[in-house]
């Protein structure tokens, strides 16, 4: 079982694997040119503004024909050429994409990071002080977070609105309403930290007593100071409310763990195998163990 997933990474990873963004994970079979991985230039794809355009990126090298295939769910790809559309994908995650060259059974993989901001699935008692959620960075706990550590570069802004901050107009704005500070989810604007603890006495559930079970679902509105250019992306979160650890349901207990599996851990190794969908995020606040 695993508690304030943000923690304690040892707990999840295994021993002598800890998570490296720039670390490629391209696994090639004895004859490389039977199964050669793809390449895209870069194992970070960063999100660009392109005026409403999508913005796709598409493999450098030629492996030949074959099937692309990527875990976790998030990743918009073409089966057939590889081309990833980096506008249509889930950002902040880490990816392996697969190769399986047409005749053959080999699969190969490389690992892409799309840029951005993901907060991990988790159990938060804040009884114990579990009070605080934080984003990790393009699909990597231990990265330093590009805004600085308390948000002392001011290039990124959390929870946008629909103000025109950049002077371009407002095709690249959020919808008016969309805020997650009116909806009483306490967002720090510099660094992405949500006060669960805060939220919840501000009404997040919409009573101090919610009922087990109760959900909220939100979308979080962001900018990075990163390869991006500020570019607006976003992330939707959902939030459930637990009197009592023992309240919650040994099923949603172990569909956070196959999401952290699938994240953190790749547990994929064939076209055949599956991996729990890492989005929304689901954050399941308790107030008492």
């Amino acid at each position: 079982m695993f508690f304030a997933c943000a923690k304690k990474l040892e707990d999840i990873l295994p021993a002598g694997k800890p998570v490296d963004p720039a670390q490629t994970d391209t696994v090639t079979t004895t004859e490389p040119t039977v199964c050669t991985p793809p390449d895209y230039g870069d194992s970070v794809l960063c999100y660009k503004w392109l005026d409403g355009k999508d913005y796709k990126v598409s493999p450098v090298n030629n492996p030949g024909k074959g099937k692309y295939i990527s875990t976790p769910e998030g990743l918009v790809i073409d089966g057939n050429t590889g081309e990833i559309n980096v506008t249509k994908s889930e950002s902040g995650l880490k990816y392996k994409v697969g190769f399986i060259r047409d005749g053959y059974q080999d699969t190969c993989f490389t690992t892409v990071i799309t840029s951005g901001i993901n907060y991990l699935d988790g159990i938060y008692v804040l009884s114990d002080s579990d009070t605080l959620l934080n984003p990790i960075y393009n699909g990597n706990p231990a990265y330093v977070p590009i805004c600085g550590p308390n948000g002392s570069l001011n290039g990124c802004e959390f929870d946008d609105d629909e103000d025109d901050d950049n002077g371009n107009g407002s095709a690249d704005e959020p919808p008016a309403g969309f805020s997650c500070n009116a909806q009483n989810i306490r967002v720090d604007k510099r660094t992405g930290v949500i006060s669960l603890k805060r939220s919840v006495l501000d009404g997040l559930f919409g009573t101090l007593n919610p009922s087990n079970g109760k959900k909220v679902s939100a979308t979080l509105y962001y900018r990075l100071d990163d390869c991006s250019s500020g570019a607006l992306r976003k992330i939707d979160i959902e939030f459930t409310y637990y009197s009592k650890l023992s309240d919650v349901p040994q099923g949603l207990i172990n569909d956070i763990q196959d999401v952290l599996n699938g994240i953190l851990n790749f547990v994929f190794r064939s076209s055949k195998d599956k991996v729990a969908n890492p989005r929304p995020p689901h954050i399941v606040v308790v107030a008492n163990r």
